[in-house]
């Protein structure tokens, strides 16, 4: 992943940047897969051979916005409680692809209601996904989805309030209100 300072992109410009952004690196050996648009940044999902530079990127990406973090995704297992801390931290940071990643790690280690509830807040995350890439449609539809593996979750779960996330969730389908909540 490639973080750019947003300093004018909504979600609806997203597939604007993708191809701005392909065109920029078309020269180099890299592949875009997606482009995701946060408050504060512009999430590149790529993938760069090893024999090409972030400065390289950096200069080439610097008319969308300079660089402001670069994160080498590598699978690895984590404890389950260390795992839904991080997936809180990166959801409230707008990192909803990279929370949807870490929580799908320690989901496929569950059953039940439980495992409901995970795949509810996986769901939520993914939503917004779709959300940062100027899909509202698809976000809507995921979010009233997310509803349904929620419905039997009440109180906390790991220091997540259940019953005020199902209240965001059910607000923003409700009044197709697209503004930004914690967890």
């Amino acid at each position: 992943m490639i973080y750019l300072k947003n300093e004018k992109y909504r979600p609806q410009d997203a597939n604007h940047i993708l191809v701005k952004s392909r065109g920029a690196l078309s020269d180099l050996d890299i592949v875009i897969r997606d482009v995701r648009v946060a408050s504060n940044f512009l999430e590149l999902d790529i993938s760069v051979p090893s024999e090409s530079t972030l400065d390289v990127i950096e200069s080439k990406l610097s008319d969308i916005g300079p660089l402001i973090e670069e994160d080498r995704i590598v699978e690895k297992e984590i404890d389950k409680d260390e795992s839904i801390r991080s997936a809180r931290v990166l959801f409230n940071n707008e990192k909803y692809w990279k929370t949807h990643e870490v929580l799908e790690g320690v989901w496929k280690h569950t059953s039940g209601d439980e495992r409901d509830l995970l795949n509810g807040i996986i769901l939520v995350a993914a939503a917004l996904v779709h959300y940062q890439k100027g899909e509202q449609g698809i976000c809507i539809s995921i979010m009233n989805r997310a509803l349904v593996k929620l419905n039997n979750a009440k109180g906390k779960y790991h220091d997540i309030n259940i019953d005020s996330l199902k209240s965001k969730i059910a607000n923003t389908v409700k009044l197709l209100n697209f503004s930004r909540f914690t967890i």
